[in-house]
């Protein structure tokens, strides 16, 4: 893929990228589906506590659908940390979660269900033009081992403090907390990381700082949902590689194994950006038991 390609394909406008080419004809991009389900979750959130739709309450760190309790991973972890114990109810919602993502592709919440998830990839858009018009230098990454030490550090701070630390910072909780309940001028903390990422790092955030995304990527190498390359029709174009935020998790597609390829990288939320812009369609989502795309 030439350079021009990749700016082309980088810097393609939000709005077409909602579409996907195909071979039956246009059709919604995987991007479209996204941004559809992340917006539909959280209007389910908001119409449940504003006119009682007890269908699903509270917010995605914590929450019950129609009574069965979902409680976040890493929440779970930080619990246990800063108590050394787990309530009943907070282990049956932290097993219930682990199983839907087991199932459905581990950190495929981030692109999925997490908000903010949405706002970085239009940060990120936003990014892309502004070096296309050399207003902004590319810029670096912070080492892959970083989101690794943070992840740690949030732990050992909630074991030595006995709070839950890094739902201060919580992107996904202020987003949530502050739509529901009220206290808009805590979305600063949003408004700040997403102008890191525009302006700083690209998507820094999701990447390399956030503990919830990195504990959905434990589950990845053994989730039943995964991205799935087949080599005999890949033409080594590289478009997938100039959309994909982490782009190293793409490497096994550009081995000399000419076997289908299974991306296991913990980097990988599954947003399906590749398998839009492969012309090839060499890239589907593949499900152990059946393949759904």
């Amino acid at each position: 893929m030439s350079k021009r390609q990749c700016i082309l394909a980088q810097n393609a406008p939000l709005r077409k990228t909602f579409v996907r080419e195909t071979v039956r004809g246009p059709r919604p991009s995987l991007r479209a589906w996204r941004f559809l389900t992340v917006i539909g979750c959280l209007l389910l959130f908001v119409l449940s506590y504003r006119i009682d739709l007890q269908l699903l309450e509270g917010t995605l760190v914590g929450s019950r659908f129609i009574g069965l309790h979902l409680i976040d991973l890493f929440v779970t972890l930080q619990v246990f940390a800063a108590h050394h114990a787990i309530p009943r109810n907070l282990a049956i919602g932290a097993a219930t979660v682990l199983v839907v993502y087991l199932a459905l592709g581990g950190r495929s919440f981030c692109s999925w269900i997490c908000p903010y998830g949405v706002l970085s990839e239009i940060g990120e858009s936003i990014r892309f033009w502004l070096i296309e018009k050399k207003i902004l230098k590319k810029g670096g990454h912070l080492p892959d081992k970083t989101k690794y030490i943070i992840w740690a550090a949030f732990l050992l701070a909630s074991f030595l403090t006995g709070i839950l630390v890094f739902e201060i910072f919580n992107v996904v909780g202020v987003i949530y907390r502050a739509l529901l309940y009220g206290g808009l001028l805590s979305l600063t903390i949003v408004l700040f990381v997403l102008l890191v990422e525009i302006f700083v790092s690209r998507r820094v955030w999701c990447r390399s700082i956030c503990p919830v995304g990195t504990t959905y990527g434990f589950l990845n190498p053994i989730a039943l949902l995964k991205l799935k390359a087949d080599k005999s029709r890949c033409n080594n174009c590289g478009a997938c590689t100039a959309v994909c935020h982490v782009p190293k998790a793409l490497a096994p597609v550009f081995s000399k194994d000419e076997k289908a390829i299974y991306i296991v990288s913990t980097d990988c939320t599954l947003c399906g950006r590749c398998i839009d812009v492969c012309g090839e369609d060499a890239l589907t989502f593949f499900n152990r038991l059946k393949n759904i795309v």
